[in-house]
């Protein structure tokens, strides 16, 4: 799993040749790995599987409201929380980003239902955030989309930020899609001082 997952985060799934980039370095007979795998894609899928998993866990934990924290508070672990997964995961979240157009049929459709899993997990949370507000199921749809581009294109252009200019630039970004999130463009062009 682990030279999987460095194999397919350096040369992305379909350049990953099965056995010289991973099954030969893992030190791993090819007949070993079939009696574990179909092919390489389902090996790829379930490496992205037992992430995914834990990734949507961890964030949930981060969205859950306790008493005497505020939204912005909420928010604001929730942000530093994935900023977190992807410090510790760039390479997953690189794989992630390439292999959205994958030419592999499946890795698309996984992808797909993954970022609509975490959909559904955020208007979960969402709705126990703004329980007893009258807030539809398709603006709570809308608002998870949305939060979801937005803090995935922030990671994107995080992760491609120099370890130096991360530390820098980390507290800000979250601060801003806290703002950004709780209180749209009114709210980030709001003095703070």
């Amino acid at each position: 799993m682990d030279y999987g997952r460095r194999a397919f985060a350096r040369r992305g799934h379909a350049a990953t040749n099965l056995k010289d980039d991973i099954l030969a370095p893992a030190g791993v007979s090819v007949g070993s790995f079939y009696h574990q795998f179909k092919d390489k894609t389902d090996l790829f899928l379930e490496i992205l599987r037992q992430h995914g998993v834990a990734f949507r866990q961890m964030v949930h934990d981060a969205n859950r409201p306790r008493d005497g924290v505020t939204a912005e508070e909420v928010a604001g672990h929730s942000f530093e929380t994935v900023f977190l997964l992807a410090e510790k995961n760039a390479d997953l979240f690189r794989i992630m980003l390439r292999e959205r157009e994958s030419e592999d049929a499946r890795v698309r459709r996984f992808l797909r239902e993954g970022r609509r899993g975490w959909t559904e997990g955020l208007v979960a949370d969402y709705r126990t955030i703004l329980a007893g507000r009258d807030v539809s199921d398709a603006d709570l749809e809308m608002a998870a989309e949305l939060v979801q581009s937005m803090t995935f294109g922030t990671i994107v252009h995080f992760l491609s930020l120099g370890r130096e200019e991360r530390t820098r630039e980390k507290s800000r970004l979250i601060e801003g899609l806290v703002r950004f999130t709780l209180g749209g463009l009114a709210a980030l062009f709001e003095r703070k001082d």
